[in-house]
């Protein structure tokens, strides 16, 4: 065997012999260990939500169906976002759909504003994101005599 073959294989022997000694050199955590997290078996009971989010509103109706089950407006869903079909007063009345609780406008009732006339006269409309560039206003039923 030649010198410059011995040398590198020293070399080599070297190389190898230094990276496992400073591989196993125990190292400093970088930070604290974290606590570990036991979470409950069971979710925790939540409170009943008050019916009416807001003192003063007044809620129309109450029903598991989502709000995506019922029928989008186009048109009056154009005109609430540019500020033409609103409630005067922002969740005045209120319908609770699928747990969830949006404005509501009944057709000729004081607190919408409807300047060119297109509501149906007692027709309860449901009004998702008011002021925004992203309203909606869905259809959900006609009032009954008893409301």
């Amino acid at each position: 065997m030649s010198g410059s073959a011995r040398y590198l294989i020293g070399l080599l022997l070297v190389c190898l012999l230094g990276a496992t000694a400073v591989a196993e050199e125990p190292r400093q955590p970088l930070a604290p260990p974290r606590p570990l997290l036991q979470v409950p078996l069971q979710p925790p009971a939540l409170p009943q939500r008050p019916v009416n989010v807001r003192q003063g509103s007044h809620l129309l109706l109450e029903t598991d169906r989502p709000l995506r089950e019922f029928d989008l407006d186009r048109g009056l869903t154009a005109l609430c976002r540019d500020g033409r079909f609103r409630q005067k007063r922002d969740r005045f009345l209120v319908v609770r759909l699928g747990g969830f609780v949006h404005g509501a406008v009944v057709g000729g009732h004081w607190s919408l504003y409807d300047p060119e006339g297109f509501a149906v006269p007692e027709l309860v409309y449901a009004v998702k994101g008011q002021d925004t560039a992203r309203c909606e206003v869905y259809v959900i039923r006609h009032l009954t005599g008893g409301e």
